[in-house]
């Protein structure tokens, strides 16, 4: 069975950073830009309560019957 995909909320803009949170799941994205000399670099990531989610660059599944344990 495929995991329905995430319905992400409103952007919460920061100086530097993003953050949506899924309407669905307790996942929150988080896009960030940093200066390395005159270029910006951008990268995605993903937080689920306090706790990073790492899935090697991968959006990690929407799963809201079961958020507390989806993705352990």
């Amino acid at each position: 069975m495929t995991s329905p995909r995430h319905r992400w909320g409103d952007k919460v803009r920061f100086v530097n950073k993003t953050e949506q949170q899924c309407l669905r799941c307790d996942v929150v994205r988080v896009g960030r830009q940093e200066w390395q000399g005159d270029r910006p670099i951008y990268w995605t990531e993903y937080w689920r309560e306090l706790e990073r989610v790492d899935r090697a660059g991968k959006t990690p599944a929407c799963c809201p019957e079961e958020a507390s344990a989806c993705g352990r």
